[in-house]
């Protein structure tokens, strides 16, 4: 079914069946009362992906949640990266590409590991070469003498992984970001907010802000029907960042890189399901 079936207006972008399947769900719950200053819009950048104001006690209460459908959701993905010896940027920066940038950059490994490739190529490759990126074989545009290169820089190198990483530090830097973003979107006129992070029907408490008025949480529980909200710890995900040789079994094309990297969930966290 569509979102206008939902009588929810969505922005004019991507969005995801599962989250204004969610937005739904959790519209009913809260009640007539509850209204929403937040839609889904799927792979939009807007935080939090959808929210409602309650009221209890006659205090103003903001629900924000961040949905994903399910505990291997991605997270973030990119295939312009440049490593220049230092640090990981993008040329075409996007919110999160920024963050996905910080992650890799945050990463020991996976800047030790961009400097031995780099060190790789110059050495195997050309000396010339100062950053890696997609279009990094251009210097050498004879593509007899580039396969050739080629072949040396791959039986050089020890491989092509700069990160695989899956743990729950990689799990901290999701936590710490949205409280970041919550932070930001916190309304000033809301007596309290809460911040859930919900995977599929399931919900965890990231964090809250401002004083909880006298019941505020038990009376939001009733409502979703759960007797309480576990907090989100132990929360797990995965950081994979490689290069990848193509054109070296012939073809017409010269020898080129792929740069990749993805971040996502690798593991349900505690919650409980609405």
């Amino acid at each position: 079914w569509t979102a206008n079936q939902a009588g929810i207006k969505v922005p004019n972008t991507v969005y995801t069946p599962g989250g204004v399947a969610a937005f739904k769900k959790m519209k009913k719950k809260l009640g007539s009362g509850a209204s929403a200053f937040a839609s889904p819009a799927g792979f939009a950048t807007s935080f939090p992906d959808f929210g409602f104001r309650v009221n209890v006690g006659g205090k103003k209460i903001d629900i924000h949640v961040e949905y994903k459908a399910d505990a291997k959701a991605q997270m973030g993905s990119m295939r312009d990266w440049h490593f220049d010896g230092k640090k990981f940027i993008t040329p075409n920066p996007t919110p999160e590409k920024t963050d996905l940038i910080s992650i890799m950059n945050e990463s020991t490994d996976c800047v030790k590991n961009g400097k031995r490739l780099l060190k790789d190529f110059k050495t195997f490759f050309d000396p010339s070469i100062t950053k890696i990126y997609s279009g990094m074989l251009s210097v050498e545009s004879d593509k007899n003498v580039r396969k050739a290169k080629m072949e040396r820089f791959v039986k050089g190198t020890k491989n092509y992984q700069l990160a695989n990483i899956d743990n729950t530090t990689m799990g901290n830097h999701i936590i710490e970001h949205y409280k970041n973003k919550f932070n930001k979107e916190v309304k000033k006129d809301a007596d309290y907010s809460i911040l859930l992070m919900m995977l599929g029907d399931s919900i965890s408490l990231v964090t809250t802000k401002g004083r909880a008025p006298a019941g505020a949480m038990d009376a939001i529980c009733a409502m979703l029907g759960v007797k309480s909200i576990p907090k989100l710890t132990g929360l797990k995900a995965k950081l994979e960042v490689r290069i990848q040789p193509r054109g070296m079994t012939g073809g017409s094309k010269p020898p080129s890189i792929d740069v990749m990297a993805n971040f996502r969930l690798s593991g349900k966290p505690p919650g409980v399901n609405i």
